[in-house]
């Protein structure tokens, strides 16, 4: 039972490790050098110094907005999205993913 336990408490560290180093690697803006989804549309969603950056067109190089959503209070599924750029048709459809981010 005990070498169960420590497996366990092993598992756990390995994956707040890596949890960690990704967070890390994002907020450094490592992970948002992929390359952006492709986009048909207006805007694009990214990581901009920690927060959540409005980009229009897609391919600016500096935001249109930052908001106030920090990338890091996110679940890993959407930092994940944002490092490679989340595509927006429309004004409308920014806010929607935004009000998705909150909490």
């Amino acid at each position: 039972m005990k070498l169960r336990m420590k497996i366990l408490l092993a598992a756990l560290l390995a994956l707040f490790a890596a949890a960690s180093l990704l967070s890390v690697l994002a907020e450094l803006g490592v992970l948002g050098t992929a390359e952006p989804a492709a986009a048909e549309s207006g805007y694009m969603l990214r990581s901009w110094e920690g927060y959540v950056g409005v980009f229009c067109p897609p391919d600016a190089d500096t935001p249109v907005t930052v908001t106030d959503v920090r990338v890091r209070d996110l679940p890993l599924s959407d930092r994940l999205a944002l490092a490679g750029g989340i595509a927006a048709e429309d004004h409308g459809q920014v806010v929607q993913i935004l009000e998705d981010f909150s909490p």
